[in-house]
């Protein structure tokens, strides 16, 4: 699993709307991009709506939220939509994402605006998650 210090592997992934996004899409402002199991589950819902009820905070900090899963676009539209999220949602269908990231369980990392790793949640409990990570943007 890349940590802290490490910088962000190029990637490119379609978002919920099925537009391609790069790594250099993300670059300019911090990045909160965290990575869950699945859409519409009790977990990964309630990691979702945690960080949609504090979106207004992140952005204040100048910080963008991505979620990363291995569902589908279609998947990812139907969760959007019905869970009225504000930021994208990256299908990682061939998880090429994932292992670029090392990941293999709900994880998180906060990137700064240069493309660095800064701090990594490793192991995500889900309760309290997005104001321990609203809490690390400096």
């Amino acid at each position: 699993m890349l940590a802290e210090g490490d910088r962000v592997p190029e990637i490119a992934a379609p978002d919920e709307a099925g537009t391609t996004v790069t790594t250099k899409d993300f670059l300019g402002k911090p990045l909160v991009l965290y990575f869950y199991p699945k859409d519409d589950t009790p977990g990964c819902t309630s990691e979702a709506n945690q960080f949609r009820e504090q979106y207004a905070a992140f952005e204040g900090k100048g910080a963008q939220i991505v979620g990363v899963s291995r569902d589908s676009v279609a998947s990812h539209q139907r969760f959007k939509e019905k869970y009225g999220l504000p930021y994208r949602l990256l299908a990682d269908v061939d998880g090429t994402v994932y292992e670029a990231f090392g990941v293999t369980k709900r994880s998180t990392f906060l990137i700064d605006k240069e493309g660095t790793i800064v701090r990594v949640w490793p192991q995500v409990s889900v309760p309290g998650h997005a104001e321990d990570v609203l809490a690390a943007i400096a």
